[in-house]
């Protein structure tokens, strides 16, 4: 029997690679002789790197940064083997909320500097095309501190400029703009934007309404959260000499605000971060000939099947006659539309208990998972 197991990341638990070793694991444990193909998957987020360098035969390399904090840290960037001059990097890796505990998260404060630092070593290569991926943020600064590693210049009312590390509480202190150093580069190289957020910059779905509570805001810190990111975008378009572009595509709201920069700025192309893993990591080839795809995410709701990782993968699945498999760290609400999607629903967890606690279980709930999926397997093969 043939299984493939692509799971994205369990958020502040395990990368995609480590879940699909964990349910592997189990499954070999009860049935050692089937042939297990393990696919990490992300759409943007935590694990990017991991999922798309290793699936084309790239290179990582590991590049000084700042934290969202800009204190220092190393972070990993790649490029993909074959023909293609093409590089990957995942935002989260300098700027991503992982990187701080708890009490650090700010969004008045965190930015996406260091995030910007690892654009510009990849603009260094002059490749072809740039995959950024922009989940897994830490951040509400408008993309701001990534334009300023990447060259930007910001000036106060006094003409004074601005420090590096722009954090959202910023943003209403630049009065001009100045792209005239931004990397040479980045006119010439293709940005693709990796992520499956639609949400807009500004209102009630975007960027500090549905994003800051997660990342540390308060009501208060919403509210002004807004009003800078409102103030952002007026500086943006009008220092792009753009005022009829399109200020509040879906995807801006991404990353704080990141999206709407890459979009405005650097030209980038938004794309669905699902499909672009989906197809550079050969899933359909590897589905040929499977019995079940086993894929997972730390949390699923109604909302993972409107275009979330896992649903996109069962679908892919569909079209090739092979059922889907959802192991999740927890469910929540109404199942029904998971049900629709997948051929059986799971939750991981053991029994009662804190989040940490969950968190802390996570790799063991997916090995005895995976074991009980074959356990299931070994019956109905039997029969």
């Amino acid at each position: 029997m043939k299984i493939v197991i692509a799971p994205d990341s369990f958020k502040d638990a395990l990368r995609g690679s480590e879940a699909a070793a964990a349910i592997a694991e189990g499954w070999r444990s009860r049935r050692p002789d089937d042939e297990l193909v393990t696919i990490p998957l992300s759409d943007g987020g935590e694990g990017l790197t991991e999922a798309v360098i290793p699936a084309t035969g790239g290179s990582f390399r590991t590049v000084e940064a700042h934290d969202p904090l800009m204190r220092p840290t190393a972070a990993r960037i790649g490029f993909t083997g074959g023909t293609h001059r093409r590089a990957v990097m995942e935002m989260a890796a300098a700027s991503g909320i992982e990187l701080l505990k708890r009490n650090e998260r700010d969004p008045l404060k965190t930015t996406t500097y260091g995030a910007g630092e690892l654009l510009a070593r990849l603009l260094d290569g002059e490749p072809e095309e740039i995959i950024v991926g922009i989940g897994g943020s830490a951040t509400v600064d408008g993309g701001a501190g990534l334009l300023q590693a990447l060259g930007a210049r910001f000036f106060d009312a006094a003409g004074g400029e601005l420090p590096p590390g722009m954090g959202g509480g910023d943003l209403e202190r630049a009065c001009k703009a100045d792209f005239s150093g931004l990397h040479p580069a980045l006119r010439r190289t293709r940005i693709r934007i990796a992520c499956d957020v639609t949400n807009p910059l500004l209102g009630e779905t975007g960027a500090a309404a549905v994003f800051g509570p997660q990342k540390g805001a308060t009501p208060e810190t919403v509210a002004e959260l807004e009003r800078q990111l409102a103030h952002w975008q007026r500086l943006l378009l009008e220092t792009l000499g753009k005022p009829d572009l399109v200020s509040d595509a879906p995807g801006d709201g991404a990353a704080g605000g990141l999206g709407f920069a890459l979009r405005t700025v650097a030209a980038g192309i938004p794309e669905s971060g699902a499909e672009l893993v989906l197809d550079i990591t050969g899933m359909k080839e590897a589905l040929r000939g499977a019995s079940l795809l086993i894929t997972g995410e730390g949390c699923s709701d109604s909302q993972t099947v409107c275009g979330k990782l896992p649903a996109v993968a069962a679908e892919t699945a569909r079209k090739i006659g092979v059922p889907t498999v959802l192991c999740s760290g927890a469910l929540r609400g109404d199942t029904a539309p998971l049900e629709a999607v997948f051929a059986g629903v799971f939750s991981i967890a053991a029994g009662p208990g804190s989040l940490d606690d969950a968190i802390a279980a996570t790799r063991a709930n997916l090995r005895r998972c995976g074991a009980n999926l074959a356990g299931l397997a070994q019956t109905f093969a039997g029969r």
